[in-house]
């Protein structure tokens, strides 16, 4: 590319040297009096530098505020003007450009463009690990290095391969949150501010998700999701009134399955929902990819059919007739789902690489009246989770126009794995609550 890059210069610059009427040679007359230089260039990059001034062998310098003298490789001199290499090293910020002594101008020098597209890496990785990294643009040299929140560098065994690079961690790394970075051609890029390092990495499975919100009073009610894995599987959706020790029981639906896998709606406590009953179409690796649900007032099944995205998220969620769920993934985060949007801020914020999803967590409980489309996340089958944990939740406000943003604060087990998600709406505390148990 670099090689393509300076050969346009050179027709360039040959061009610059014509003359008005299409002459060039010895009899045309060099126009350019005042030397011009880009306003901007990128670290690493070439300059082209249009002036009749430059002696045969130039020297050229970049010079930084603080007084530092950068000398720059030049590639080209012609009559009319030379290129330079600016060199990678450099740190952004506004430096003079000079020939010899004489300062050319100023010129604003930014950021090295990241060399690599199509990023793909995980968010984290047992100790001792071989771990791949895919994207297109990598180059032979190229090393990982993980940078600990102390600003500590830690350059891991690096190697390309056919579709970007493999990085070992190694087994004396110590566990928590590091930032990635690629250094390659003398220059360093971000790769993920929130790499998770373990050294044992504990799979656990959701057994049950709760919501807790203020009800009258003093009173506090639960919606919750229990899952049971045993024979026969059964999802049980309640809702309990909480008075201080005291627990109401009010109402409950139950879901079973049978042994060919169609769940029925066995106790129907809240009649509200529209699910009937329910099988999935599941391939190879497990992925739903239809769903038959039989609704409330209809004679035969409805079909769903289940769309995900390049990386395995879940899109969308169609009948024949229309989209009857979307969701949307921004950078691996899950940004919207149905009326609700989610923010996500702070890089560090993640979970246990292995945890569910805390966002289709909560919204599970949201869907009480079309519970067939959480049951796959419910059960493991759908366990495609969000790179980062949401700072921010924003929902449609109770008044009826405009929204209501909420912060949201978490707790962890000694795992890591997020087992609250909770905020505050004006006075009143709202809270999810999620259970594991061991695999």
């Amino acid at each position: 590319m670099r090689k393509i890059l300076t050969l346009l210069l050179l027709v360039f610059l040959a061009v610059a040297c014509n003359d008005k009427d299409g002459l060039s040679g010895p009899q045309a007359e060099n126009p350019l009096s005042e030397c011009v230089l880009p306003a901007s260039a990128l670290a690493g990059g070439e300059v082209l530098v249009q002036w009749n001034g430059f002696p045969e062998d130039p020297a050229i310098s970049m010079v930084s505020q603080d007084g530092t003298s950068y000398e720059v490789e030049v590639t080209v001199v012609t009559a009319s003007g030379l290129v330079f290499l600016v060199p990678s090293s450099l740190t952004p910020g506004t430096y003079m450009v000079k020939s010899g002594q004489d300062e050319l101008g100023t010129m604003e020098i930014l950021p090295a463009e990241m060399p690599v597209t199509g990023l793909k890496m995980p968010s984290g990785a047992k100790t001792g690990e071989e771990i791949a990294v895919d994207g297109i643009g990598f180059e032979e040299g190229c090393v990982a290095v993980l940078v600990d929140s102390e600003g500590n560098e830690h350059a891991l065994e690096t190697e390309l391969t056919y579709s970007g690079i493999s990085v070992m961690i190694p087994d004396d790394m110590a566990e928590g949150t590091y930032s990635v970075y690629l250094l390659q051609d003398g220059m360093e890029w971000l790769l993920s501010g929130s790499f998770q390092v373990y050294r044992d990495v504990v799979l656990k499975t959701l057994t049950r998700v709760s919501y807790y919100s203020p009800y009258i009073g003093t009173m506090t009610l639960r919606l919750s999701w229990e899952i049971n894995r045993d024979d026969p599987v059964t999802l049980t959706v309640s809702e309990t009134v909480i008075d201080g020790q005291e627990e109401s029981l009010e109402a409950y639906d139950m879901y079973v399955c049978d042994a060919t896998g169609l769940f029925t709606l066995e106790h129907d406590g809240f009649e509200a929902s529209n699910d009937m009953s329910m099988a999935y179409d599941r391939d190879s690796d497990g992925v739903v990819t239809k769903s038959d649900v039989l609704i409330y007032g209809k004679k035969e099944a409805t079909p769903f059919s289940w769309t995900y995205d390049a990386d395995g998220f879940l899109t969308d969620i169609s009948s024949p007739t229309r989209s009857f769920r979307s969701f949307s993934y921004e950078e691996g985060n899950l940004v919207r789902f149905m009326n609700t949007s989610f923010e996500y801020s702070d890089p560090a914020l993640v979970g246990h690489p292995s945890a569910p999803d805390v966002v289709w967590g909560y919204m599970s409980l949201m869907e009480k009246n079309d519970p067939f489309i959480c049951f796959p996340f419910l059960l493991g089958w759908y366990d495609k989770a969000s790179a980062q944990l949401p700072t921010k939740m924003i929902t449609p406000s109770p008044k009826g126009t405009g929204t209501v943003e909420s912060a949201l604060a978490y707790g962890f087990d000694e795992d890591g794995y997020p087992v609250s998600m909770s905020w505050t709406e004006g006075n009143s505390e709202y809270r999810v609550e999620y259970i594991y148990g061991n695999l």
